[in-house]
C-alpha cells in the first residue's frame, strides 16, 4: 500500500512538473513582433539568403526556398555586366515582386547607388503585382528615384548584402513605398 501511494505521489509530482514547464514556456512563434520592421530578417552580411522590406508599411518577406525564394546574380551577359536582386511573395492582394537591377554595371562597390530609370548603365528598382492574370509593373525613374547601399560585395565567396528603398507610382498616381529593405544573398556569377 505504501508503495502504491509513493508511486501515485511520484506520478502526481511529475505531472505537476510538466504542467508548470509547459505553461511557463513562451513560444515566440505564437507571439510575432507587432512592429513591422521587427518582422523583417536581421541585417547580416554572411550570405544568409535573406530578403525583406516594407511595402506601404506592411512586411514583405519571401519564402526562404522554392520558386519565390530571393536570388541574386552578377554576370557578364551579351557583352555587359548585369546585376539582378529579386524576391517574390504571395500575399492577400496577389503575387508581389521586388527587383533591383541594372545592365552594364561594370563595378560593384560598397557604396550607395541611385536607383533611377530602367536603362543601360543605370540601376533601377521595380515593383510588380500580379492580380489574377494581369500584371502591373512600376519602375523607379528620375522623378521618383531610390537608393541601394551595398554593404558587402564579396566576389570570392559570391555574397552580396545591402539595403534599399524606393518609391514608385501606380497607374493612378498613388505612391507605393518600398522602405527598410535589406538583403544578404549568395549570387551566381
Amino acid at each position: 500500500m505504501k508503495s502504491l501511494l509513493k508511486t501515485k505521489l511520484n506520478q502526481s509530482v511529475i505531472f505537476l512538473f510538466f504542467i508548470c514547464l509547459f505553461t511557463a514556456c513562451k513560444n515566440d512563434d505564437d507571439n510575432p513582433p507587432q512592429n513591422p520592421i521587427d518582422q523583417l530578417p536581421p541585417m547580416t552580411q554572411t550570405g544568409e539568403q535573406t530578403f525583406g522590406c516594407l511595402i506601404n508599411g506592411e512586411p514583405f518577406i519571401p519564402p526562404s526556398f522554392g520558386s519565390n525564394a530571393p536570388n541574386a546574380f552578377y554576370q557578364f551577359v551579351d557583352g555587359a555586366y548585369t546585376l539582378g536582386i529579386s524576391a517574390r511573395n504571395n500575399s492577400s492582394i496577389g503575387l508581389q515582386s521586388i527587383i533591383i537591377g541594372g545592365i552594364d554595371i561594370v563595378n560593384i562597390n560598397e557604396i550607395t547607388y541611385d536607383l533611377e530609370s530602367f536603362s543601360i548603365g543605370n540601376l533601377y528598382g521595380l515593383y510588380d503585382l500580379v492580380l489574377d492574370e494581369n500584371s502591373e509593373t512600376y519602375y523607379t525613374n528620375e522623378n521618383y528615384p531610390g537608393t541601394l547601399t551595398i554593404t558587402n560585395f564579396d566576389n570570392q565567396n559570391f555574397i552580396i548584402s545591402g539595403t534599399f528603398e524606393f518609391i514608385v507610382l501606380d497607374d493612378d498616381g498613388n505612391e507605393i513605398n518600398i522602405t527598410d529593405g535589406r538583403f544578404d544573398l549568395n549570387f551566381t556569377n
